[in-house]
């Protein structure tokens, strides 16, 4: 009979805490702006770039200049940065100049809060060099 009570408490921690994981995640979908150029793939990440392997990653073909849609999906709740650029030449990194500015439309916050469900968030990519005057 102890064993059927510690079994019967024992599946009810694990329930439990199966929901909590599953509760721990949302959707973060992210509206593009600012494309001037329909070629290439964007590139957009969510989490802590100290730890790679633990980011959210997307990449959505570039096919016209309007806003363009990107899901991330399972993302983990909490805060993050965001990380998007246009990868114009399809190399699958920010190109940059010799003084290491992004040469490639870009975007970056550093703190995106993700909740469970959906999270929406609509930004604009930026020329760094063109804000700059230096293009």
């Amino acid at each position: 009979m102890k064993t059927l009570k510690r079994l019967g408490v024992a599946m009810t921690i694990c329930m439990f805490a199966g929901c909590m994981c599953y509760a721990q995640k949302g959707t973060l979908i992210v509206s593009v702006k600012g494309i001037k150029e329909a070629k290439g793939n964007l590139m957009v990440a969510f989490g802590d770039q100290s730890n790679p392997k633990q980011m959210a990653y997307t990449m959505v073909p570039v096919t016209s200049t309007n806003i363009v849609t990107c899901t991330l999906k399972d993302v983990p709740t909490g805060s993050g940065g965001l990380y998007v650029y246009q990868d114009v030449n399809d190399n699958h990194q920010l190109d940059k100049d010799e003084t290491k500015i992004p040469v490639e439309p870009c975007y970056q916050k550093e703190r995106v809060t993700i909740k469970e469900g959906e999270n929406k968030i609509e930004i604009k990519l930026i020329d760094v060099k063109e804000m700059m005057g230096t293009k």
